[in-house]
């Protein structure tokens, strides 16, 4: 991406700074030298998203890729605002401008031009968080989508929206950052089947469907691996397999993405007045013990100890 290294919250969240725009494959990373760019960059991170408005001038950056063990990589969109952006990944080129996105993997060899002046607005997504692994992003790198229709439009319309208003926002951050990830997760599977040639096409557009639906539906009760692999017409176990190549499996899933939903929520001060046992309702868990034992379990303290910790003048049910 188009960016100096990882600005600090307070700066993240309020200011500019003028720097050297460098190509990074991960938030926080260090270009190496002489792949820069002049310009600016500000960032804001929302839950496990990150988005960046870039002014840059003309250049050229060209990365390796980022694909060892320990290393988080993203799925980058690119939404420019003034000028255009052109991307090479994975044999094909793409040249996007005005309300278009494109997108390229931080994990493989990828090269990012701009022959003039730049304004654009990116959003980066750790590939866990959206269901998709490196090596399934072949069908969604350097190709152009079109920001005027459907699920690209609003794509396109919620970066431009962050560009313009993400510095106001100062409350559900994160849980801001799962409505992003969900929309984007749509607009990925979306493109994938439009661009599907391959046989290997059908897990991956499984999984990004499978994790939408269980974000849709995290309040159901009844929601269970059963009733997803039932809802999207597959076997049990072909479900368990396709999440157990993300390390994971669908019944922890669904309780990490309500465990996470329920953090937002008890740090949200606009929802100060629902009761403990509430919160967990809105995300499916019925019964204040086991809510509180599963929190404790994941995070290390119970859901009322981490609303007073988030905040402390709050009442507490």
């Amino acid at each position: 991406m188009l960016r100096t290294s990882e600005p600090d919250r307070q700066l993240a969240a309020t200011g500019r700074t003028r720097r050297d725009v460098r190509m990074d494959t991960a938030p926080g990373a260090v270009a190496e030298q002489g792949e820069e760019l002049a310009g600016t960059t500000v960032s804001r991170r929302f839950g496990e998203a990150w988005v960046c408005v870039v002014e840059a001038g003309p250049g050229e950056v060209s990365r390796p890729g980022r694909a060892g063990p320990a290393a988080e990589t993203y799925l980058r969109v690119l939404r420019p605002l003034v000028g255009e952006v052109h991307v090479e990944q994975d044999g094909r080129r793409a040249v996007a401008c005005s309300s278009q996105l494109v997108c390229y993997d931080s994990s493989r060899p990828h090269r990012i031009s701009v022959p003039e002046d730049l304004r654009m607005v990116t959003l980066a997504l750790p590939h866990r968080s959206i269901g998709l692994t490196p090596k399934e992003s072949d069908l969604l790198t350097a190709r152009v989508w079109h920001g005027s229709q459907g699920l690209g439009a609003l794509m396109s319309e919620l970066l431009a929206g962050l560009e313009r208003y993400g510095e106001e926002v100062d409350t559900a951050i994160d849980l801001l950052g799962g409505s992003v990830a969900g929309l984007a997760g749509a607009l990925f599977a979306e493109r994938i089947r439009s661009a599907a040639a391959a046989s290997g096409v059908g897990r991956q557009t499984l999984m990004v469907h499978v994790q939408a639906f269980i974000r849709d539906n995290i309040a159901v009760p009844e929601l269970s691996p059963v009733t997803v692999a039932q809802q999207h017409n597959v076997s049990l176990r072909y479900l368990q397999k396709i999440f157990n190549e993300h390390n994971t499996s669908p019944a922890r899933w669904i309780r990490d993405e309500r465990l996470a939903r329920c953090r937002c929520e008890l740090a949200d001060p606009g929802l100060a007045h629902l009761s403990i046992a509430a919160i967990g309702e809105r995300s499916g868990f019925y019964g204040a013990s086991h809510f509180s034992r599963l929190f404790r379990d994941r995070y290390g303290v119970t859901p009322r100890e981490y609303r007073k910790t988030m905040r402390p003048s709050a009442l507490t049910a």
